[in-house]
């Protein structure tokens, strides 16, 4: 698919990482109704996130699976990992009133989870047509992952994947993956112009729910 192709309106846009930055953006341009579950975390892992997927989210972020990986902010954040998925919670644990042997934060932490979870899954369910925006996979990660989100998504859907390149352009890949769209794009500053020539005329059809997270 090409970046025409993909213009549109959807009913949801959702974030699938591999960090913040990509919710940030959707949520600057205004197509972001609510919070996804990785949207603030941070997933470099692609197979990961593709696993928490395809096991729709069994076992995410259960205490028994987590474990301290150093500090976040400017030491402001616990960074916790699921080593299961291979997904860091960057946000949720803050120092002082959090340690790395002690989470007092978990249960709010945990139902936030769990709620996000619930409804990232009715809308796989009941969407007509979802975009998924994802910042870094190889072709053959993308492969899988989109295998894995026609496997889980009840309607249609789109993924947006994103490379970084060097120069200030947008470079359209021919990966010829049903519902992909492959782009690079230059990464480590805002590049808003780029930013807004890729998202213009993508546009969510749901209401944006101002959500205080992180």
């Amino acid at each position: 698919m090409k970046l025409q192709d993909i213009k549109g309106t959807y009913d949801m846009i959702y974030s699938l990482g591999n960090q913040c930055a990509v919710a940030g953006k959707l949520r600057r341009y205004q197509v972001r109704p609510y919070a996804g579950v990785i949207d603030w975390m941070i997933s470099f892992s692609l197979p990961g996130v593709t696993n928490l997927l395809r096991n729709r989210f069994a076992n995410f972020m259960e205490t028994e699976t987590m474990a301290f990986d150093g500090y976040h902010a400017g030491g402001e954040k616990l960074l916790v990992r699921d080593t299961l998925y291979d997904v860091h919670s960057a946000h949720d644990f803050p120092v002082p009133e959090n340690s790395p042997t002690h989470w007092p934060s978990y249960p709010p932490f945990k139902e936030k989870m769990d709620t996000l979870t619930h409804r990232f899954l009715q809308d796989l369910e009941s969407c007509e047509h979802i975009l998924f925006v994802r910042l870094i996979g190889t072709y053959e990660e993308t492969i899988e992952l989109a295998t894995v989100l026609s496997s889980v998504v009840k309607h249609n859907f789109t993924l947006l994947m994103l490379n970084p390149i060097a120069e200030h352009t947008i470079v359209e890949y021919d990966w010829d993956i049903p519902h992909v769209c492959s782009l690079g794009i230059p990464m480590g500053a805002p590049y808003d112009d780029i930013w807004d020539t890729m998202m213009s005329g993508i546009i969510c059809s749901r209401p944006v729910i101002v959500e205080e997270w992180p």
